[in-house]
């Protein structure tokens, strides 16, 4: 549904408004994109949100969303709740007219989720500093926790690995947020929490160089029940991706693994040398062993 609601939508929710007693809706999986206040009551009074297992809010007003809170504390079965670009009001100067005493309001309102075990926020900006509080109002550890395009603190990366809910990740991906500037020790003890149970772990175009994988090999390596890294898009010298090739071909369960062309074969342009990448090619898959070679679908070096 964006920006408003098609024919037949409309026609389904007056249905059911009509016929309440008769008719029961049923909605396992809510998409909402851009609605106003009017649609969202006119949806939300049409459905059982106790049926609901997976609700998608993108392009919405910050405001909306804490008008929709009440809504969202009915959702007692609710699985997997996606966040994208939840944007504030901008005034007409262009200043942001969100202040701090707005943002603990609206993360106060955040209702407490009891089955949730599926976090997406993308593009959300009111994390950064925030991530404690807004992770608060789970109650169960998760599975998958997709942080992409957000900011994070440092303070917000070293309550990762203490936070009782991501001691049992299966998914997790910081994708496009920018961590050149932090410190990524507390990544690596959070990997080390979750190396009996972590299958997927995504840190492109995160701004990454040496000194950030040097702090999560350690972790990386006790991985054991992966089967999909990705750290294309990241700055990587030839030593280090060796080393970082070495502890991940001791996984034998990788199945997908994407790293970024090493720094030797970048030009002053930043564009990629073909010539040298193919020269170093034998030389790193000399690292892999024969039976990580054989069970891997996806062996990818990024050209970009």
């Amino acid at each position: 549904m964006e920006g408003r609601l098609d024919q037949c939508a409309t026609y389904l929710l007056q249905l059911a408004q009509q016929r309440k007693d008769s008719i029961h809706v049923c909605c396992r999986k809510l998409q909402i994109q851009g609605l106003c206040k009017a649609t969202f009551i006119e949806i939300f009074q049409s459905i059982d949100t106790y049926c609901l297992q997976e609700l998608e809010l993108s392009c919405i007003c910050i405001d909306n969303v804490a008008f929709l809170s009440p809504y969202m504390r009915q959702m007692k079965n609710l699985l997997t709740l996606i966040l994208t670009d939840i944007t504030d009001i901008i005034t007409l100067d262009g200043c942001d007219d969100f202040d701090e005493k707005k943002m603990s309001r609206l993360i106060s309102q955040l209702p407490s989720f009891h089955c949730l075990q599926n976090l997406y926020l993308n593009n959300i900006f009111f994390i950064d500093e925030n991530l404690k509080e807004c992770l608060r109002c789970l109650k169960n550890p998760l599975e998958t926790l997709c942080l992409t395009y957000c900011n994070l603190s440092q303070t917000d990366l070293n309550y990762l690995p203490h936070c009782l809910n991501s001691c049992k990740l299966k998914y997790l991906n910081l994708s496009s947020i920018y961590l050149y500037t932090l410190s990524l020790e507390p990544l690596g003890v959070l990997l080390e929490r979750v190396k009996d149970t972590l299958q997927s772990l995504e840190l492109q175009s995160c701004g990454m160089t040496d000194r950030h994988f040097g702090a999560l090999l350690p972790g990386l390596s006790q991985c054991s029940h992966l089967t999909k890294i990705n750290f294309c898009e990241n700055e990587l010298s030839l030593p280090v991706l060796k080393q970082l090739l070495e502890h991940t071909a001791k996984l034998r369960l990788l199945s997908q693994t994407q790293y970024p062309a090493p720094r030797e074969c970048y030009d002053n342009m930043r564009r990629v040398i073909t010539q040298r990448l193919e020269n170093f090619g034998p030389e790193l898959l000399d690292i892999l062993d024969q039976k990580t070679a054989q069970e891997s679908h996806l062996f990818y070096i990024a050209m970009h």
